[in-house]
């Protein structure tokens, strides 16, 4: 048999089953299009009860929040009608105080009136509310539907709350929600009367429902069932579930609205599927000849390869045959490509080993560099230290004059000097936070001048911050550098210029929510700029990420723009989109305190007596220059200070006996054990010294009870915390 043939019984072997399968998708499509009118309809009759359990829901709540009054118990009905018809004032609704015969008041009446008879005497509700439908209310001479609720503390009771309302305002709500399918919708009550409907209301309301439907109802015969609707249209009809108050609601859709539906989306199927089959059949066909002239194509190619010639590539249009004939093609040349693909991939591995080793050197670099500048500024900080001290010397010596003048200058450039060291020490990831009630508005003007220099000329820098911003509890260094690192990383997305925004406000509770309690202020930096792609802004944060150039950035910015807001108790969003530009947020604590400005470093002041007069210290510091300096201020004051170079130096003191008050030793230093590991020691063993610790570093000192004194400190500060170990030690004996 030729290939030919056996293609031909291919294409009816394949189109003959997709005949029936289409027959098949039409029947299931049609019962599908049944069952999904079904789902709307049903859907469509909780909807609408749901809708009408929450309008008697509402008079329920105002009735119980009535019959809660404790002029109701009391019987002073005078206070009472007052009350309702406040709560009542401008409603849909209004209240009633019945007994079991009578309305004694209601609010569409004044008070004191005669008794009203009840239309239909009822027993008072004992535990839960009751609804009744009066055709004719005695006061407000309309139908009426009124929720009765028991008042509460009352047994048993003498009279209930009632809070009424007309029946067109369920019809009002049904009229604005109509159903699909050109449905007949209708509301009936507990005792099976329509109380809205959505075709003649007015004809139908108040009726009670046919027999058949009744029976229906009390046997709990929910779900769908055929019936005939009161007009006499054959219908598929929904019965709701009852609601709270025995309330149900019914959904007739005509069967000819049904079967109209289904047959039309069954005609549509039937249709696409006979243009499908028709259609289908035809490129069948039409592909069996073609493919009887791709074999012949491929019978010569072959015969073209046997007699060691090259064949050329076919281009038949079938992707098999062509597959095989550019096999049988590049079969010829394959060496070559093998050659030339190891070569290429070769190279690939070369580039990219030569692209990690310089990725992995630049971070080493930018780690030793980290390290570098952490030990330089903790070195600065012992010359700082020295210079603090030395300048409080001579300031408790000199009083007034240009020397007085010149000394306060100095104390104000050290203070500055500290400043800048933190911010090296937080570069090398060794300093500490230092919280404190700051100024948004501050921070933005001091570094307005600076950042206006910096963003250059093309571009325009925007500021936006709410009045009467609260302060925020932040390191108030630590929230400048962050905000600096936003303004320059905006700049370096605007090569070509463009716009800048700084805006501030306090958030929105639905922002923070994710943060806990509490309230935040966010700060915004917005640029022009380039924007940022989906796998950038995974990684914006990473520290050491950067897509600059190699040398014009580090990748440490928004890493320390996200590493402090969380420290501070807060955090960073970032919206970016590729040629928009992109907005980073700062979610930042509210302080509880206010806002200062920054003040000059105190300057001592003549003192009385010291109270540290006769204390006995052991110092431990490895800086010659720190220790003279300390030491002397501590003499001054009276102390009795004995001097250790290393922590190895003063273990063997303390092991030899002598007595000290005070251990106030450094962290870092020279030998075998640390200022850390010596006040462990000391804790342990010699737990009457009390324990000061000075350092510039982030160390976790929270293990044993311990002064902490953040280098450099002035002498005020110094005293205070040794006067604060006293304490803590009396405390502790």
């Amino acid at each position: 048999m030729s290939i030919r043939k056996r293609l031909l019984l291919l294409v009816f072997a394949v189109w003959l089953p997709a005949a029936v399968g289409f027959g098949m998708l039409t029947w299931n499509t049609h019962q599908e299009q049944l069952a999904g009118t079904r789902r709307q309809v049903q859907e469509y009759g909780l909807r609408v009860a749901t809708t009408m359990e929450r309008e008697l829901d509402r008079r329920v709540v105002l009735a119980q929040a009535l019959a809660s009054s404790s002029d109701a118990r009391r019987g002073d009905f005078m206070r009472f009608h007052e009350e309702a018809r406040s709560a009542t004032a401008g409603a849909d609704s209004w209240a009633l105080l019945v007994d079991t015969g009578a309305q004694i008041l209601n609010t569409k009446a004044p008070y004191p009136a005669p008794p009203v008879a009840r239309v239909k005497p009822l027993p008072l509700a004992e535990t839960g509310p009751q609804t009744v439908f009066v055709a004719h209310a005695p006061v407000a001479k309309t139908p009426a539907i009124t929720v009765f609720v028991p008042v509460p503390g009352m047994a048993p009771q003498h009279y209930n709350v009632g809070v009424a309302f007309q029946p067109s305002v369920l019809q009002q709500t049904l009229d604005a929600s109509p159903g699909p399918f050109k449905a007949l919708t209708a509301v009936v009550d507990s005792e099976q009367r329509i109380m809205a409907r959505s075709r003649d209301p007015e004809k139908w309301f108040g009726m009670s429902a046919s027999p058949a439907f009744k029976q229906r109802i009390l046997s709990g015969g929910t779900g769908f069932a055929e019936s005939t609707t009161l007009d006499g249209v054959r219908s598929m009809t929904y019965l709701s579930p009852p609601n709270a108050y025995g309330w149900s609601v019914t959904v007739s859709v005509p069967m000819s609205a049904l079967d109209a539906a289904a047959q039309q989306a069954s005609a549509k199927a039937v249709g696409a599927a006979a243009a499908l089959l028709a259609f289908g059949f035809i490129l069948a066909m039409a592909g069996m000849r073609r493919i009887g002239r791709t074999v012949d194509a491929l019978q010569g190619a072959a015969r073209e390869l046997a007699h060691n010639r090259v064949p050329p590539r076919l281009r038949t249009g079938v992707l098999e045959v062509d597959q095989v004939g550019a096999a049988l093609h590049e079969a010829g040349v394959k060496a070559q490509q093998s050659n030339a693909t190891l070569e290429r991939r070769v190279g690939e591995a070369v580039a990219h080993a030569q692209d990690a080793q310089a990725k992995l050197l630049q971070s080493q670099k930018l780690e030793l560099v980290g390290r570098l500048t952490a030990g330089v500024a903790h070195d600065f900080n012992n010359l700082l230290q020295t210079i603090v001290t030395a300048h409080h010397l001579l300031l408790r010596r000199v009083t007034d004059g240009p020397e007085r003048r010149t000394l306060d200058g100095a104390v104000r450039a050290v203070a500055k000097a500290r400043d800048l060291v933190k911010q090296l020490m937080t570069f090398g990831r060794v300093q500490l936070l230092e919280p404190s009630a700051v100024s948004i508005e501050d921070v933005v003007l001091k570094s307005q001048e600076l950042t206006r220099t910096a963003v250059g000329e093309a571009i325009v820098l925007e500021t936006a911050l709410a009045p009467a911003l609260p302060a925020v509890h932040v390191d108030p260094v630590q929230f400048e550098m962050a905000l600096l690192n936003l303004v320059f990383n905006a700049r370096d997305a605007m090569p070509a210029g463009g716009r800048i925004g700084i805006a501030a406000q306090e958030a929105q509770a639905a922002e923070t929510a994710h943060l806990g309690p509490g309230r935040f202020v966010r700060v915004e930096v917005a640029d022009t700029g380039t924007g940022m792609s989906d796998e950038i802004q995974a990684r914006a944060f990473e520290p050491y990420f950067t897509t600059k150039p190699v040398g014009s950035g580090s990748g440490i910015g928004l890493a320390q723009v996200h590493a402090f807001a969380r420290q501070s108790g807060g955090d960073t969003v970032l919206a970016s989109a590729l040629g928009v530009g992109t907005r980073i947020r700062m979610y930042l604590p509210v302080a509880t305190a206010q806002a200062g400005t920054v003040a000059a470093p105190a300057l001592p002041a003549p003192a009385p007596a010291s109270p540290m007069a006769g204390v006995r210290i052991l110092m431990v510091e490895d800086d010659q220059l720190v220790s003279a300096m300390v030491a002397a201020a501590l003499e001054e004051e009276g102390c009795a200070v004995r001097h250790c170079g290393t922590a190895d130096e003063a273990l063997l003191v303390l092991q030899g006996g002598s007595a000290f008050d005070i251990l106030f030793t450094d962290v870092v230093m020279p030998g075998r054990m640390n200022g850390i590991d010596l006040a462990r020691w000391c804790a342990a063993r010699r737990p009457g010294i009390a324990i000061v610790v000075s350092t510039g570093y982030a160390e976790n000192l929270q293990e044993f009870q311990a002064t902490v004194l953040r280098k450099p400190y002035e002498t005020g500060a110094l005293f205070a915390a040794l006067e604060e170990a006293c304490q803590r030690r009396a405390v502790a004996a």
